[in-house]
């Protein structure tokens, strides 16, 4: 082979642009032991591995697994946001519990014993005016 030839085979594997014919060629070729480019081409060529004959099949089968994997993964998010949304949907329509309410008798019993407390019994409700008056409080003003 030509020296002209080699090196230019030599810049384009060096460059990653040959083909497989080239550097077959390249590598059957480099005959001189003492030049670096042989010694280097030497090197490389008893350090490349050769991949398994069923890589093919390996790739495409973890390939399908991260896609299964992906597919569950997406419908266990999508239930998910679902249930999340109903529940925001449940909380904000849920009904308001109905307030429990006391006979006219149990407020007035209420009343006494809420009375009974005070020691002081002055409350003269002649001189006062009634303010506000609810089930539970009355407030009055001086006249």
């Amino acid at each position: 082979m030509e020296k002209g030839t080699f090196k230019d085979l030599m810049k384009k594997y060096a460059e990653g642009h040959s083909t497989l014919e080239e550097e077959a060629l390249l590598f059957k070729n480099s005959t001189d032991k003492k030049s670096l480019e042989t010694q280097w081409l030497r090197y490389v060529n008893g350090k490349k591995k050769i991949p398994a004959a069923d890589l093919n099949a390996k790739v495409w089968e973890a390939i399908n697994k991260k896609e299964k994997k992906s597919q569950s993964r997406k419908l266990i998010v999508g239930f998910m946001s679902i249930a999340a949304s109903l529940l925001l949907l449940l909380i904000y329509f849920r009904p308001e519990p109905i307030p429990e309410t006391k006979s006219l008798a149990e407020n007035q019993a209420l009343l006494k014993e809420a009375m009974a407390m005070f020691e002081n019994d002055n409350i003269n409700k002649k001189n006062k005016k009634v303010l506000y008056e609810d089930d539970i409080i009355i407030i009055y003003a001086s006249k």
